[in-house]
């Protein structure tokens, strides 16, 4: 059982302690229902795995050892808790992702899929690469068909949502980024000032993607910051400052 929990600890990056959890939690769910009552599975101090079943015979709660040894179904216990564990390192990783949503982040396109919708590889977390999908709906038509997105092309992208699906009966991470948000006007000038941004309030008040943006700063954004942004999102950016003077 320990050369289990490191191969699982190793394999879907969680703690020892959360796969001894969920050992104990399938363990006991899966021989409750194949011994027909309540069967709790745990570890003891020597980090061996016991198990308990309890029924009751004539009103009086009975307790009997079950011997891991000696029960056959180990292949389907083993199958039941690997599935059980990679949701639980699933649920796990989109938690930690989601903390990023509604971020920029560059990706390079890696190819499309039959609907034309793109395949963007990026890293939500700096040194871990990830593929996302940006949907077809949610490239600019501008954008659609040109070179700027081809296979190799590096673009900057909204984190629009990260989730957890199930691909062919296999939890995955289901990672969506696009080109039409607000969000990624607003972005990209923070991005283009730098640490300076920290005191610049910057919203887009409205967007007409691959035509013109409308945006409102509390200070004056440099020119060049402006154009840097016009050319990545290939539209106009009509910015009001300070008390709504261009």
């Amino acid at each position: 059982m320990l050369e289990i929990i490191s191969l699982f600890t190793a394999q879907y990056g969680l703690t020892k302690s959360e796969v001894m959890r969920e050992i104990e939690n399938v363990f006991s769910v899966m021989l409750s229902q194949w011994h027909g009552c309540e069967v709790m599975v745990f570890f003891n101090d020597d980090l061996q795995l016991e198990a308990v079943a309890y029924h009751k015979t004539r009103g009086v709660v009975m307790q009997a050892e079950i011997d891991f040894t000696r029960m056959r179904g180990l292949n389907t216990l083993k199958k039941r808790l690997e599935k059980s564990i990679s949701k639980v390192a699933l649920l796990k990783q989109t938690t930690h992702y989601k903390y990023y949503e509604k971020e920029l982040r560059w990706g390079e396109v890696t190819g499309r899929d039959a609907e034309h919708n793109l395949y963007v590889e990026t890293e939500v977390i700096p040194g871990e690469t990830i593929l996302a999908t940006c949907p077809l709906n949610r490239i600019g038509v501008h954008e659609r068909t040109s070179p700027c997105f081809s296979v190799g092309a590096k673009r900057a992208f909204h984190l629009r949502r990260v989730e957890p699906i199930l691909l062919k009966g296999t939890p995955r991470l289901n990672v969506v980024v696009d080109r039409v948000s607000k969000t990624l006007v607003e972005a990209l000038l923070k991005e283009q000032l730098g640490h300076p941004a920290d005191t610049i309030s910057i919203r887009c008040i409205k967007r007409y993607v691959g035509r013109k943006s409308f945006v409102l700063a509390s200070k004056r954004i440099p020119k060049s910051a402006i154009l840097a942004v016009t050319g990545e999102l290939g539209e106009k950016l009509e910015v009001r400052f300070g008390n709504g003077s261009k």
